[in-house]
């Protein structure tokens, strides 16, 4: 699943940006995934992979980087379709990858893909994991729209570095505040479930209703302005194969409350994919 979603993600982003420029920009996410499961790990022990990976580096499997790399070029491209805010952008990307997330934890751990330590009061997931992923996705997109993608390699790198640390940086301090006041308690007993609800109502609304319009705060030419403009179904497609996979791996387990979590979630994802491919049909794109 990581080498097709990764490929689909190239493809949009060689469109949109070349394909020098588009190595580049999955290379700086993958490189950011991978530092912030390392630091997650590193700071708060939060979670452990198994040792059945191969390729894992300081614990942290290369494909579980590359995945993070294609799916937040996904989310961003498809939040950039629907706001012209930065601050809604930034929002509706971190829901729609959230939404994403909600079905591939538990299958995941359930898998043994992955433990998390201690288990967390939603099918065995903590919910400050899926806090960590609103700050992680919403804090480098909001990042990545301020600045145009021109001048100097070497300055954009720099800029993609500083962006990474800024965000790593906030995930540590969320994290901190969330584990000292033990936020985790207040989804205990089945509460976890009001979270996935809001969650995914939130991630139907933000894609389904009838865009404001506003003038845009998007750079015209940055990283995600030119994904969304970009025509293409590949951002789409990226969220479906990933959501797919962990799908069928739920129906197999059978479990129900693993199984109505990914159905939700695929549901969730699908019509975010037709709403988007009815407005490219009206638009002419």
């Amino acid at each position: 699943m990581a080498p097709l979603a990764a490929g689909l993600a190239f493809h949009h982003a060689r469109r949109a940006l070349g394909a020098r420029h588009a190595a580049g920009e999955l290379l700086a996410l993958a490189a950011y995934g991978f530092a912030l499961e390392a630091v997650a790990m590193a700071v708060f022990a939060s979670h452990a992979y198994d040792a059945s990976w191969r390729m894992a580096p300081l614990g942290v499997p290369l494909a579980v980087a590359v995945v993070w790399a294609a799916v937040i070029t996904s989310a961003m491209a498809v939040a950039g379709r629907r706001e012209a805010s930065r601050g809604w952008h930034a929002g509706t990307a971190a829901l729609v990858a959230i939404t994403l997330d909600l079905m591939i934890e538990p299958m995941a751990t359930r898998a043994g893909l992955w433990r998390w330590t201690p288990p967390g009061p939603w099918l065995g997931v903590p919910v400050g994991n899926f806090v960590g992923w609103g700050v992680i996705v919403s804090a480098y997109a909001y990042g990545a729209a301020r600045w145009a993608e021109t001048g100097r390699l070497a300055i954009q790198a720099a800029r993609r570095i500083a962006l990474a640390a800024a965000c790593i940086l906030a995930l540590v301090l969320v994290g901190a505040v969330w584990t000292s006041l033990g936020l985790e308690r207040a989804f205990e007993q089945g509460r976890g479930w009001v979270f996935w609800a809001v969650v995914l109502s939130a991630t139907v609304w933000r894609v389904v209703r009838r865009p404001a319009h506003p003038e845009s705060s998007l750079v015209e030419s940055s990283l995600p302005a030119r994904l969304a403009r970009t025509a293409g179904r590949g951002p789409e497609a990226v969220l479906c194969v990933v959501g797919l996979a962990f799908a069928v791996e739920a129906l197999r387990l059978a479990e129900p409350g693993v199984t109505a979590a990914a159905a939700g979630s695929l549901l969730t994802i699908g019509i975010v994919a037709a709403r988007l491919r009815r407005r490219a049909l009206v638009s002419g794109h």
